[in-house]
C-alpha cells in the first residue's frame, strides 16, 4: 500500500468520506489544529494520490467547500486503508498481531507471503514466523491448517464448514478487543441503525465490504415478525454473521456441504420454513442463488439459535406439555444431579425447569450439528462462580448418556447461569436443626441464643438424632448438637455436624459462622467427602507429584499414557481425551482440571492425579492440579453419588491446597484414601 508523507492526509480523507455535505478548508484546519495553508498543501498531495491510484478526485468549489468524488468500491478501499493507517499508529500487541494475521489470511482469496504480512504491520519476518505457531494452534481448534507454497506464500486450508465457524468466532473475538473498538468506533449512521451494535458492525464491514448488513438485519427482523419467532441479541448477531459469510462464500463459489438427511428429515418443521423464507429474500436483495445446502445451513443455525425466554408462569405447563419428553427428562436429571451435589432442593422451582428446557431445545441442536453460541459471560462465570460452574460441569456426561453428544463449556456456562438464578431465588439463610436431649426449656434457650447471635441462621427444628433420620435431607443444611453423637446414621453423614455447648459460647458462634460462609457461597457442605467407594478409585501408581510439564497437551499425553501402560484403560483412550478437550475445556477453576475419556476404553475405573511444578495455561485458565478420570457408571444414581463426593473434594480449597503441598506420591495417595478428610 502506498503511504502519504504524514498521517494527517489519512485524517483528511476520513473527514471527507464521513461528511454528508462539503466541508470548508477553514473547518478542516481548525479540527486538525493546523493552518489553512497546511491543509491546502495536504489536499494537493491527497488529490494527486487519488488520481494516480484511480480512486477518484478532490472537488473544490468556492464558497461551498471540498468533497471527494469517488465510486463505492473506491470508498470501501479507502476505508480499509484508513483502518490500516491507524494500525500503524497503534502497534499491535503479540495477541492482536496474531489475530490480525488470522483475519488477513481469512480475507485473502489466495496465498499471502510472510514478507507482505511483515510489511503491513511493520514487524520483521522473524516475528511473523514466531506468530505463526500461535496462529496454527488457533486454526487447529477448527481443524484448519496452514498450507505453505514455495515462492507464493501461505493460505488456510480445510473444510468449508470449519472455515465458516472459525470466521464467525473470529468476529466475536475481534469485537471484544478494546483497542480495536477504539480504532473503529466512529460516528456512523449505519451503526446507529443496526441491532447488532458497532462492535460487530465495523468488523463485518471490514471483512465483507460489499455486503449491506442492514439489509440482512431487515430480512431477519421481517422473518421474526412474519414467522413469529424472536432471537436473543447474541443469536441475532450470530445469524447475521453466518448469513454474511454464506453470501460471500457463495459469491466465491465456495458452497457449504450439509448432509441431506439433516435438511430433508426435518424440512416440514417450522425452522426450515423460516430458513426458506430468509433465503428467498436474501436471493432477491443480493441477486444471488443460494443452493439447497446453504438453505439447510441457515436452518441449522436457526435450530441452534437461542430464542427469547419470556414465558409467564401461566404458560409453563403449556411449554412443558409441548416439549420433547427426552429433553424434559434430561432437564430434570440435570437439576437432580446439581441439586444433590449442592445439597439444594430445586424440585419446586418451575421457573428453573422451564428455563432449562427452553435452553436445552436449541442447545441440543447446536451440539448435534457442531454450531456454537458464544457465551460472553463464560470467563466471569468460571472466575466468580466456580462452585456453580463446577457443579454444572459434572452434568456433561448426561448429554452423552441421552444424546451421545459432547457438550461445550459455553453451554455448561449457560446451565450454570440458570442454576445461579435458582440459587438467588432460594432463601439465603442457612437452615439448621438442633439436636438436644435436655428439656424443652433448655432447647428453646439454645435456639433463641442462636437466632439472636446469628441472623443468617434459621432454626427449622429441634429434635433427636433418631427423629432427624426421618426428615428429608433437603429440608435443612446443618446439624447443631448439644450432645456428643456416638452414632451417626449413614443418611446424615452428608450434612455437616457441629457440636455446641448448651450455653452457646462465643467459640460455638464463631465456628457456626465459618460453616455458614461456606454454605452460602456454594450451597454445598459435604465435608465427609470420601468413603470406601471413592477410595477404590485412587491408586499410588497413578499419583504424580510436581510434574515438570509445560503445556496442556504434554499433561494429557503423560497421564493417559500412564493409565494405559499400567493397565487401567485400553489403547484409544488417549485419543478420546484429546477429542473431548478440543470440544470443552476441562478446567473448572481454582487451578484444577478434570480431563477424561470415553467409557468404552475403561478396563478398571480409576482416577489419576498429578500436581504440576508450575501452573500451565489450560485453555485460558491457569492449572496446577489435574485429576484424569477413567470410569463408567451403571446407573444415574451411581453417577450422582460419585460426583457429589468427588466434587466436594475439588471444591474444598483446604483439601486441594494440601494436595498441592504434599511432596511425594505416597503422601498424596495416603491423604486421599485415609477416609477422614
Amino acid at each position: 500500500m502506498d503511504t502519504f508523507p504524514n498521517n494527517r492526509c489519512w485524517e483528511i480523507i476520513e473527514m471527507l468520506l464521513d461528511a454528508v455535505n462539503p466541508i470548508t478548508i477553514s473547518a478542516t484546519a481548525e479540527k486538525l489544529n493546523v493552518s489553512n495553508r497546511t491543509i491546502r498543501n495536504d489536499l494537493e498531495i491527497v488529490g494527486q494520490y487519488l488520481k494516480g491510484s484511480n480512486l477518484g478526485e478532490i472537488v473544490k468549489k468556492p464558497r461551498v467547500g471540498i468533497w471527494i468524488n469517488a465510486d463505492q468500491q473506491s470508498r470501501i478501499w479507502l476505508r480499509n486503508a484508513i483502518n490500516k493507517s491507524k494500525i500503524y499508529i497503534h502497534p499491535y500487541s503479540a495477541e492482536e498481531r496474531q489475530y490480525f494475521i488470522i483475519r488477513r489470511l481469512m480475507l485473502s482469496n489466495g496465498h499471502i507471503s510472510i514478507q507482505d504480512l511483515a510489511d503491513e504491520i511493520y514487524v520483521s519476518k522473524v516475528t511473523i514466523y514466531k506468530d505463526m505457531e500461535k496462529v496454527e494452534k488457533w486454526l487447529k481448534k477448527y481443524n484448519l491448517t496452514l498450507k505453505t507454497r514455495r515462492n507464493s506464500g501461505i493460505e488456510i486450508t480445510g473444510d468449508e464448514k470449519n472455515w465458516r465457524k472459525a470466521a464467525a468466532d473470529l468476529m466475536v473475538i475481534l469485537k471484544n478487543d478494546e483497542e480495536i473498538k477504539n480504532i473503529l468506533l466512529k460516528d456512523n449512521n449505519k451503526i446507529k441503525s443496526s441491532r447488532i451494535g458497532y462492535e460487530y458492525f465495523d468488523h463485518m464491514e471490514e471483512m465483507f465490504p460489499d455486503i449491506d448488513f442492514l439489509k440482512i438485519e431487515g430480512i431477519l427482523i421481517q422473518a421474526e415478525n412474519n414467522m413469529r419467532f424472536l432471537l436473543t441479541d447474541e443469536a441475532f448477531a450470530g445469524l447475521v454473521i453466518h448469513i454474511a459469510i454464506s453470501i460471500e462464500r457463495v459469491r466465491q463459489k465456495k458452497d457449504i456441504k450439509v448432509k441431506s438427511k439433516y435438511v430433508y428429515s426435518i424440512d416440514n418443521q417450522k425452522e426450515y420454513k423460516i430458513a426458506k423464507y430468509i433465503a428467498e429474500n436474501i436471493e432477491k436483495e443480493f441477486n444471488i442463488k443460494l443452493p439447497e445446502p446453504e438453505i439447510g445451513y441457515i436452518m441449522l443455525h436457526i435450530l441452534g439459535a437461542k430464542v427469547q425466554e419470556n414465558f409467564q408462569s401461566s404458560e409453563i405447563k403449556a411449554a412443558l406439555d409441548n416439549s420433547d419428553r427426552k429433553i424434559v427428562h434430561l432437564a430434570k436429571e440435570i437439576i437432580a444431579v446439581i441439586g444433590t451435589i449442592l445439597s439444594v432442593d430445586f424440585s419446586n422451582d418451575e421457573k428453573l425447569l422451564n428455563g432449562l428446557i427452553l435452553h436445552l431445545r436449541p442447545a441440543i441442536n447446536r451440539l448435534k450439528y457442531g454450531m456454537t453460541l458464544r457465551n460472553p459471560l463464560l470467563a466471569e462465570i468460571k472466575s466468580k462462580y466456580s462452585s456453580v460452574y463446577g457443579a454444572a460441569w459434572t452434568t456433561s456426561v448426561l448429554f452423552e448418556k441421552f444424546y451421545g453428544i459432547k457438550v461445550t463449556e459455553e453451554e455448561i456456562g449457560y446451565i450454570a447461569l440458570h442454576i445461579g438464578a435458582a440459587l438467588v431465588r432460594l432463601d439465603k439463610k442457612t437452615r439448621a436443626v438442633i439436636v438436644c436431649s435436655s428439656g424443652i426449656g433448655t432447647s428453646q434457650l439454645v435456639a433463641e441464643r442462636l437466632r439472636k447471635e446469628i441472623s443468617e441462621l434459621e432454626i427449622v427444628d429441634i429434635t433427636s438424632i433418631y427423629a432427624l433420620e426421618k426428615t428429608k435431607l433437603t429440608d435443612f443444611d446443618i446439624i447443631l448438637s448439644t450432645v456428643p453423637l456416638t452414632f451417626m446414621p449413614e443418611k446424615l453423614k452428608s450434612k455437616p455436624l457441629i457440636n455446641i455447648s448448651v450455653f452457646v459460647t462465643e467459640k460455638d458462634i464463631a465456628n457456626i459462622k465459618k460453616y455458614i460462609v461456606n454454605i452460602q457461597n456454594t450451597r454445598k457442605f459435604d465435608n465427609r467427602v470420601l468413603n470406601t467407594n471413592n477410595i477404590d478409585f485412587y491408586f499410588e501408581d497413578l499419583t504424580f507429584v510436581s510434574l515438570d510439564l509445560k503445556t496442556k497437551d504434554e499433561v494429557l499425553d503423560y497421564m493417559s499414557s500412564k493409565l494405559e501402560s499400567n493397565g487401567y484403560v485400553k489403547s484409544g483412550f488417549k485419543k478420546t481425551v484429546f477429542e473431548r478437550e478440543n470440544i470443552i475445556s476441562t478446567a473448572v477453576g481454582k487451578g484444577i482440571a478434570i480431563p477424561h475419556g470415553d467409557v468404552d476404553f475403561i478396563i478398571k475405573p480409576s482416577i489419576a492425579i498429578a500436581t504440576l511444578k508450575s501452573p500451565i495455561d489450560w485453555a485460558g485458565d491457569m492449572v496446577d492440579v489435574v485429576f484424569m478420570l477413567a470410569f463408567s457408571f451403571k446407573s444415574g444414581n451411581d453417577l450422582t453419588k460419585f460426583f457429589k463426593k468427588f466434587y466436594s473434594v475439588i471444591d474444598d480449597e483446604s483439601v486441594v491446597d494440601s494436595i498441592r503441598n504434599l511432596e511425594s506420591e505416597a503422601k498424596i495417595y495416603n491423604y486421599l484414601t485415609r477416609g477422614d478428610i
